[in-house]
């Protein structure tokens, strides 16, 4: 069925140089189709024994679009992924089949076995290998995929990763084409439809991916299947595609991975770190001992000897222990894993994980204004600021009562030091949706975070000024200080001047004009914040 007066011609491309490597190559094919398509359902019964057919030739998936019935219940489960790669292609009719990205693309009816068998001959420079399980309990579905070059791939190389229904009945069709049987239906891309970028890969190179997905608008959970291939994103030209197995079997025997470092704080002046890593073994031997070394800027920090039983494509989360390093303005910490089951890892490639740190700046007497966009659940939200000297909680708030919106608050910080901030959620998933957070001093940010579980945490070093007596700058002056009561303030033109006391409460609120003098005796003696324009102070009241 055209979406416009325009038909394409069929295009058959096939390679111009045969690679030597001796890897069999699983076709690609994806099918653009709809509920509402006449030909679709004359042309995809044909297409789908074919597959059936070549089940060891071809790993298929489906996009459902959404013309010429815009309620195809299939692309209403996942509108954007559907809409991208149909998008990434410009396929502007249905039905259409795509295989290997740029070496078949034409109306299904052009497709056959001669077809097939031409194009599965030709060799491909890679080997991929699948598997997945499914987690009922959960909900989520978990994809385990891995790939080697077998010669040098130049170009930008991306892995997809599809999640497919394989069968889908209906009692009665779903669309007016009267069609009620679909197969390897899209549902998902693993992670989403822009695929993972691998870059070039040199001959050899290997690389190893883990993807869960929680389920969602699916059939029969029994249906459930998964495929992957790599493709050059600038010429569409793909690579190898892959079929999951039961039989699965990694590459290599001894195989650990380290990844996903967790509970670091991106901005920290205390130097202290407590990080945690993930250690995956993709290996088919069971893995039982291993070394995880922790570096800072280049220095061995802590080396822990990890035991245990983890068996082919399992993962635990390590606790790397407190490390206390100097700290820069850029702190690179590494993980480094070595002495896999005792030998050397088979595939090193992916055997050092890393995080860049960055050292807090000297912020002194700036105003700290912390902005938090609550997501759809605001009264999940909350957060506290503590002096890491003392352990005193200095300030906190939330939770919030109103759902994606914008609040801005002035964090009066009284005391010099360094001090944690920690956001908390109360459901575990972080700022979702468009919710964010950021701390600002001035206006430059200082740090900001969405994407957390159930708390993130950074630091920040904060002096009220270097001396009590000095002014703020060359054209504004509070005087005197310490003061009995009353100070002056003289300022460079209108500016707003706000006080507030130890416990971060606003006590005073007005305009100076270029001279102001405010009575500070009826607020009792203590430590003040009086915050001119941008720029703040601190003042001692006797």
């Amino acid at each position: 069925m055209k979406k416009t007066t325009l038909i394409l011609a069929s295009l058959m491309m096939l390679f111009a140089l045969k690679v030597n490597a001796q890897n069999e190559r699983v076709l690609l094919l994806e099918s653009f189709t709809n509920t509402g398509c006449g030909p679709c359902a004359q042309y995809n019964p044909a297409m789908d024994a074919l597959i059936a057919n070549n089940a060891d030739k071809i790993a298929a998936i489906k996009y459902h679009v959404n013309w010429p019935s815009s309620n195809d219940p299939m692309f209403l489960h996942n509108t954007g992924e559907n809409s991208a790669r149909t998008s990434y292609y410009g396929v502007n009719s249905v039905p259409h089949v795509v295989i290997d990205g740029n070496r078949f693309s034409d109306n299904p009816g052009h497709l056959n076995q001669s077809v097939i068998n031409q194009l599965s001959v030709l060799e491909s420079p890679m080997e991929m290998r699948l598997t997945y399980e499914v987690d009922e309990v959960k909900n989520i579905i978990t994809v385990y995929v891995m790939g080697r070059a077998s010669v040098d791939l130049t170009g930008s190389l991306k892995l997809y990763v599809g999640v497919i229904e394989k069968e889908i009945h209906f009692t009665s069709a779903p669309g007016p084409n009267g069609e009620r049987d679909f197969y390897s239906v899209m549902k998902k891309m693993l992670p989403t439809s822009t695929g993972t970028v691998l870059g070039e890969m040199a001959a050899g190179d290997y690389f190893t991916y883990t993807f869960t997905w929680e389920l969602a608008n699916i059939y029969n959970i029994d249906q459930l299947d998964a495929i992957a291939w790599v493709q050059n994103s600038s010429t569409k030209e793909v690579y190898q595609a892959c079929k999951s197995s039961q039989d699965f079997v990694p590459f290599y025997a001894n195989e650990a991975c380290v990844n996903g470092l967790s509970n670091i704080k991106s901005v920290t002046c205390s130097g202290v770190e407590a990080p945690k890593v993930v250690l995956s073994n993709y290996g088919s031997n069971t893995l039982t001992s291993t070394d995880l070394e922790v570096f800072v800027n280049g220095e061995l920090m802590n080396t822990v000897s990890w035991n245990g039983n983890l068996p082919c494509l399992a993962s635990e989360t390590v606790d790397l222990g407190e490390i206390t390093f100097p700290v820069e303005d850029q702190n690179l910490l590494e993980v480094k894993l070595t002495n896999v089951n005792g030998e050397v890892d088979e595939a090193p490639s992916n055997d050092v994980t890393s995080f860049t740190i960055t050292g807090s700046p000297d912020i002194v007497g700036k105003t700290l204004k912390l902005t938090v966009r609550t997501d759809a659940n605001p009264e999940e939200t909350t957060w506290k600021v503590t002096h890491l000297g003392t352990g005193e909680v200095v300030l906190e708030g939330g939770p919030y009562d109103t759902p994606n919106h914008n609040y801005t608050e002035t964090l009066v910080i009284t005391g010099d030091g360094c001090y944690d901030f920690t956001i908390y959620d109360a459901g575990g998933n972080g700022l979702t949706g468009s919710g964010i957070y950021g701390l600002k001093a001035g206006s430059t940010t200082v740090f900001s975070g969405k994407s957390f579980k159930d708390s993130e945490s950074n630091e920040f070093s904060y002096e009220v000024t270097a001396n009590v007596e000095e002014t703020l700058n060359a054209t504004t002056a509070i005087y005197p200080n310490p003061t009995t009561g009353i100070v002056n303030i003289e300022s460079d033109g209108e500016q707003m001047v706000t006080i507030y006391n130890m416990a971060g409460q606003r006590v005073y609120e007005g305009m100076s004009n270029g001279n102001l003098q405010i009575d500070m005796e009826a607020y009792g003696t203590g430590i003040y914040a009086i915050q001119v324009g941008e720029e703040t102070q601190r003042v001692v009241v006797k």
